[in-house]
């Protein structure tokens, strides 16, 4: 090696071999380790740091960012959190069920935190208070209703832990034009006049669905009566031409013509017994009334239920009834059926042609 080079490793290249290899008195390398130093756990729209309190209903879910602050001067979300690393004060309050995310479970307080490599976060006060309201749904929709008769409405809120109330005698019912539709503290509705408006019940500040409301002069135009005999079983009257067409239709097997003496004036259609109860079928596929469990009634429930309760159904309510009403209730090879207008019980062969009414249980 000459001198120039030997000049070079002494002046430039040992310190540097040196200052790369950073010896101590025992020869092994040393490094600076970045250390986790602080975590702020935040929930939207609560981002202050340090203790920070919250209110959340019984069945709210609420999500929480972890940051952790490093000894370099960075920081970064703590993705990586496990369930194992969030905690809560009292798990009867509430629990998380995966990371960062808090179910509110029963009323009371708690204090969340979350810890990584022996960090332990500021703490997070939570309240957790009564379910609230989230939606209400009111029932049927929409209402076609004939002129001079009345439908029973049902509001039902839904709460944030998931359960559900009939709320109908406390929510507040708003019909834009009580010209053609009034509505009672208990949710009945009234048809005042040939025409449609809708309707919104509110709870709490939560309004409901929209519901419209087409109140028809009789049940011979595109109206339907979905009869509720008071304890939530709702019926129906055998369907008219302009109805059942306005829906899209069902199978059919005939039309009688009502004459103003036993049922309105107008067509109304025939249904075999079979086709009865497709037609049953039919209103749970359009969810007639928000419900989809229609069946064809049984015997008892149109002489006990509806004949013996109300009387005469066109008096009462202005059913068709010069025909006898289909019943799914068998005898031998046949079928029972009612007359609405006077009750009697007869039976018919399941191919001859008669009325139907269909009933939604509660």
């Amino acid at each position: 090696m000459n001198k120039y080079f030997k000049s070079l490793f002494a002046i430039v290249i040992f310190p540097l071999l040196m200052l790369l290899t950073g010896c101590n008195s025992e020869g092994a390398f040393s490094e600076s380790t970045v250390k986790l130093e602080r975590i702020d756990i935040t929930a939207s729209p609560i981002t202050t740091r340090g203790v920070s309190e919250l209110t959340l209903a019984v069945g709210n879910k609420q999500p929480f960012e972890a940051v952790g602050h490093y000894s370099d001067g960075s920081s970064r979300t703590l993705t990586d959190l496990t369930m194992s690393d969030w905690r809560t004060s009292a798990p009867d309050v509430g629990r998380f069920d995966e990371p960062g995310v808090f179910t509110a479970t029963n009323e009371g307080n708690t204090t969340l935190t979350a810890t990584k490599d022996g960090v332990t976060s500021n703490t997070v006060d939570v309240n957790v208070s009564a379910a609230v309201i989230t939606s209400i749904q009111v029932t049927p929709s929409p209402v076609n209703v004939a002129k001079g008769q009345t439908q029973q409405l049902t509001a039902t809120a839904t709460f944030s832990d998931a359960t559900s109330s009939d709320v109908s005698t406390s929510v507040t019912w708003t019909p834009i034009d009580t010209a053609t539709a009034t509505v009672s503290p208990t949710g009945l509705l009234s048809a005042v006049e040939v025409g449609n408006t809708t309707l919104t019940a509110t709870k709490d500040g939560v309004p409901s669905n929209t519901v419209d409301v087409n109140v028809c002069a009789d049940l011979a135009g595109t109206c339907i009566d979905i009869f509720d005999t008071g304890t939530g079983k709702l019926f129906t009257n055998s369907p008219s031409e302009a109805y059942l067409d306005s829906i899209g239709g069902s199978a059919t097997d005939g039309i009688y013509t009502e004459n103003g003496t036993y049922g309105p004036s107008g067509n109304f259609y025939l249904f075999n017994w079979t086709n009865a109860n497709a037609l049953c079928t039919t209103y749970n596929t359009l969810s007639l009334g928000g419900r989809r469990n229609w069946r064809l009634a049984t015997r008892d429930e149109l002489k006990v239920e509806l004949y013996d309760a109300s009387g005469n159904m066109f008096t009462a309510r202005g059913w068709p009834t010069g025909y006898y009403y289909w019943s799914a209730t068998p005898v031998g090879s046949r079928y029972y059926s009612v007359v609405l207008i006077v009750g009697g019980v007869g039976s018919v062969s399941p191919g001859y042609a008669g009325y139907a009414s269909c009933v939604s249980n509660p």
